[in-house]
């Protein structure tokens, strides 16, 4: 029952976490967004917001580019971690490295550990209060065939953030809910 009245901007968790990757001057970086979305399928576009001041931003923005990775929920540690700690922060000036996460040779914004992954272009940079929103172009996507059935459905555990540096996983147990269930 909806039953207390405010103003503070809060629930918008539970939520899968997108790392975002990008690449800039020789300077790279990934960062967790819980501020993610699909944005069309034709063409295929998807949707991050950054904050100004998070050095990723700057990556993006000078780059024209970024990658949408998704981790499983065995990977929970370092999903956080990318947001906890900062590039601007860090004396050796790579996270990846100190998280263990490593890229694809062929695919350097690809996370060797995801099991779905997007490459895209920046067509437009869309200010959203104190968050840009970067609408992408999809260019490349790719995804790990054994967290998927064969109608490219999720089947495996996911780490759903919570807020607050909680995780917890989703379960192999599925509803279906199909058209003429409700007649």
């Amino acid at each position: 029952m909806l039953s207390e009245t405010g103003t503070q901007f809060f629930g918008y968790y539970p939520g899968t976490v997108a790392l975002v990757t990008a690449e800039h001057a020789g300077v790279r970086n990934v960062m967790a967004a819980g501020w993610h979305t699909a944005l069309s399928a034709q063409p295929p576009m998807y949707g991050v917001l950054i904050g100004r001041e998070r050095a990723t931003h700057g990556l993006v923005a000078g780059s024209g580019t970024f990658g949408i990775n998704f981790l499983p929920a065995s990977h929970a540690k370092p999903i956080q971690g990318t947001g906890v700690l900062s590039l601007h922060d860090l004396p050796q000036k790579d996270k990846l490295t100190r998280l263990g996460l490593q890229t694809l040779p062929d695919a350097p914004l690809a996370l060797a550990d995801a099991y779905l992954y997007y490459r895209c272009r920046v067509i437009q940079t869309v200010p959203t209060g104190d968050h840009d929103l970067f609408v992408g172009e999809v260019l490349e996507v790719r995804h790990d065939p054994t967290f998927y059935d064969d109608r490219r459905l999720f089947t495996g555990e996911a780490a759903v953030y919570l807020g607050r540096s909680s995780y917890v996983k989703t379960t192999q147990g599925r509803e279906i809910y199909l058209p003429e269930s409700f007649d």
